[in-house]
């Protein structure tokens, strides 16, 4: 498990992203509704050399979807694009169309390579910040102040029980 946290300005608005990286390990699967309480945004990572892996991202959309809000920012991201000419298992538009069906049209999925990153991971990074920006989500929420009419204290009952 890994953890870290960034700060960044992005449209003037100071923001830190606190990043928890299970890697997928089924060790931390049990603990993941921990992480992930009160997350905004989810980046789901697949292998697009592994069929499994692609097929594993059911599961954690369906737990995503179960634990928490509508309003979840999740991208997709296939990961060893410097792999996909001769290793590729999963293609760009079945992963696509899956993710379309089951998340939205609206939920983008990037092609990226961890080992030759070309400066695309952190587009990603900055993409949710800037929808979290744009939703304010990045605040914490406030508490709204609870008010209670005064009124005039009871008249005291000079009786000792129940007004007799």
């Amino acid at each position: 498990m890994l953890m870290n946290i960034s700060f960044s300005t992005v449209d003037n608005c100071k923001v830190s992203l606190q990043i928890w990286d299970t890697a997928g390990q089924e060790r931390f699967r049990a603990m993941a509704p921990m992480y992930y309480r009160g997350a905004q945004a989810a980046l789901l990572v697949y292998d697009i050399t592994s069929r499994e892996s692609f097929e594993e991202l059911h599961s954690w959309i369906e737990e995503l979807k179960r634990n928490m809000t509508e309003d979840l920012v999740i991208v997709v991201v296939a990961n060893k694009l410097d792999l996909a000419l001769y290793q590729r298992e999963v293609s760009c538009e079945e992963a696509q169309k899956y993710i379309t069906r089951v998340l939205g049209p609206d939920t983008l999925l990037y092609e990226v390579s961890a080992k030759e990153d070309n400066g695309t991971i952190e587009e990603i990074f900055l993409h949710i910040t800037r929808v979290l920006v744009d939703r304010k989500q990045y605040l914490p929420k406030k508490r709204q102040p609870t008010y209670l009419p005064m009124e005039e204290e009871p008249a005291v009952s000079k009786s000792s029980c129940c007004g007799f």
